[in-house]
């Protein structure tokens, strides 16, 4: 096109070579005593596909010859080079590796694209900066790699030797990234089957006030840390004979109310979607990570109907607000009736989703002005646009209004509480399934619909009292809303205290564009298998997963390792790590891990 030739890449084109390069000590059958290998300069390939080692003339492999000869050939030529990988840390990585390997040392600049329409790219070419910008974010990708390879190759060998001298036969595979998540999954299941129900206790009552309708309120329980009618954990009341003394003290005796409160309360829009929340969205209706990160992807780079899909961020830019109405009209063109925006939107209304100070690498994933009926879509690519358009148009209705109420009951010196929720305004909830929908946020909560118009000191009686007894219950196993959360947030399973409070504010395993592909690996691997929760997947560890992780040791299990490792990555990419530093701990976590 005039003077520019554009030419892909086919993911990545190069991978680091494996340890046998580096040694014939390090090649097949395995032992202990060479390792650790880690160089001090890795190996670039070609990323062939090879099997046992050897290259393969496969499709792909020939694919990528011939790609590489023709990219070598224009980049020899080339004045300038626009590095147009995707907008991230893999995308930077690829290109980076292009570039590097055919030692092109003229002018790099740098293409960030949010959205692949015809006005995105022309405005990211006016954007273009010098790819030196991307440095440190080109260093993490190269990190995230050399910590991949040198967990796994050094691991992998140093396991399957020991595994072999047991007498077994196979390769225990290890990685930095699935094994914490296989463990995480055999952790629950362990916990699951070790669970030990609790048999516990509450009271209710129903109260009676004159002159109006009676309303059921719960007993609020003292302390219980240290109180010998709670188990040793101060959460739950387990001494039933001191809970049938409660409710006898209390029956049919006078009950007074010591509060009364009822607040206007009102809730904002939830925020735009992340591709995690958007994954988690997609599998209350059956869709796993991975087809929906496919889907994402398809509505991305093939239909342009939304922008760039592997983003960790919620926010959008304050500049892409003035286009609502241009959005939202395409939008409605789009579905073509299928799906009709309720009225009641107005682009004058700013949620706090538009945000400039909060923007990170990309914002969060927006519909965009694009005519292309859904009807050509997959269903999953139909049902995924319709959950990004929903979050989008949520933005410009009203704020879900209620009023809360709280009510607390004195009956024989016991506090009994009530609360209440009622609607007064559907706001952005006419897209979620409004009001109705909205009493069932939480399924757990004691919240009712309505309660009395009583006032402090109003009278009446308990009656009748009830014990309420319920079972405790063992943990659910983990389905891809859970998993990705455990993923997201490492650090609520993490056991180091210091590295907790580090994680709390990087990654955690993974990132937004790499979480599906670690839960579809774990099932292919023969690792997990997939069953259902209600429409959502659930996750079940195989009796290989159990065998593996009792061979691997525990700190290659936990999440603490390889969410410390994202932390490390983060840094950096902000340059707050030089890498030097980063390669020295890497050293050191290797020789621990063996």
């Amino acid at each position: 096109s005039g003077n520019y030739t554009v030419i892909g890449a086919q993911g990545h084109l190069f991978a680091l070579a494996d340890a046998e390069e580096y040694g014939s000590e390090f090649a097949f059958p395995w032992r202990v005593d060479p390792l650790p290998v880690l160089p001090e300069h890795f190996k670039l390939e070609p990323n062939y596909q090879r099997k046992n080692g050897k290259v393969v003339e496969s499709d792909l492999t020939k694919s990528i010859r011939t790609r590489l000869a023709k990219i070598k050939e224009l980049i020899a030529k080339a004045d300038e080079v626009i590095h147009a990988g995707d907008s991230d840390r893999e995308g930077q990585l690829i290109c980076d590796d292009i570039i590097r390997t055919f030692k092109f040392t003229g002018k790099v600049s740098r293409l960030w694209l949010h959205a692949q329409t015809k006005d995105g790219i022309i405005d990211a070419l006016k954007k273009m900066r010098s790819n030196t910008t991307y440095a440190n974010l080109g260093v993490a990708a190269l990190a995230r790699r050399e910590s991949d390879w040198a967990i796994g190759i050094n691991a992998t060998r140093a396991y399957s030797a020991l595994w072999w001298k047991k007498g077994h036969k196979g390769v225990l595979n290890i990685g930095r990234v699935v094994t914490p998540v296989v463990g995480m999954l055999v952790q629950r299941e362990k916990d699951i089957r070790n669970f030990v129900s609790i048999e516990h206790f509450n009271l209710k009552a129903q109260i009676n006030i004159k002159s109006h309708s009676p309303f059921w309120a719960k007993w609020v329980k003292p302390a219980g840390e240290g109180n010998p009618q709670f188990d040793t954990s101060g959460k739950y009341l387990i001494d039933k004979t001191f809970i049938e003394s409660i409710r006898a003290k209390c029956q049919d005796k006078p009950a007074e109310i010591i509060t009364a409160n009822k607040i206007k309360k009102s809730d904002k829009p939830p925020l735009l979607l992340s591709l995690t929340e958007l994954q988690k969205l997609a599998a209350r209706t059956g869709y796993s990570p991975d087809q929906v990160l496919a889907a994402a992807q398809a509505l991305y780079e093939k239909h342009k109907l939304t922008s760039y899909p592997r983003t960790e961020c919620q926010y959008a830019p304050e500049s892409e607000h003035s286009k609502a109405a241009t959005v939202i009209q395409a939008i409605e063109n789009n579905f073509s009736g299928a799906w009709t925006v309720p009225p009641g939107w107005t682009t004058s209304l700013k949620s706090p989703s538009w945000n400039d100070a909060k923007l990170q690498e990309h914002y969060a994933i927006l519909p965009l002005s694009t005519s292309c009926p859904v009807a050509g879509l997959s269903k999953c690519e139909q049902d995924v646009y319709r959950l990004i358009c929903r979050q989008y148009i949520a933005q410009f209705f009203p704020k879900y209004e209620y009023m809360a109420t709280t009510l607390e009951v004195d009956v024989a010196g016991e506090v009994f509480r009530a609360t209440g929720r009622t609607p007064t305004v559907e706001g952005w909830r006419v897209l979620y399934g409004g009001m109705a929908a909205a009493k069932k946020v939480d399924p757990d909560s004691d919240e009712q619909d309505t309660l009395p118009d009583v006032a402090v000191h109003d009278g009446g009686t308990a009656s009748p009292v009830e014990v309420v007894g319920k079972q405790t219950e063992p943990p659910l196993r983990f389905t891809a809303i859970t998993l990705l959360e455990a993923m997201e947030k490492a650090h609520l399973f993490v056991t180091d205290p210091k590295v907790k409070a580090k994680l709390k504010q990087v990654e955690g395993i993974g990132t937004a564009a790499t979480r599906a592909n670690i839960i579809a690996k774990v099932v292919s691997a023969g690792f997990a298998s997939e069953g259902r929760a209600g429409k959502v997947i659930s996750y079940i560890p195989t009796a290989k997963a159990f065998g593996y992780i009792e061979c691997v040791p525990e700190m290659l299990t936990r999440p603490d390792l390889t969410a410390w490792f994202e932390g490390k990555l983060e840094d950096l990419a902000t340059g707050e790590l030089e890498y030097p530093r980063y390669r020295a701990m890497l050293a050191i976590v290797v020789s621990r891990a063996l």
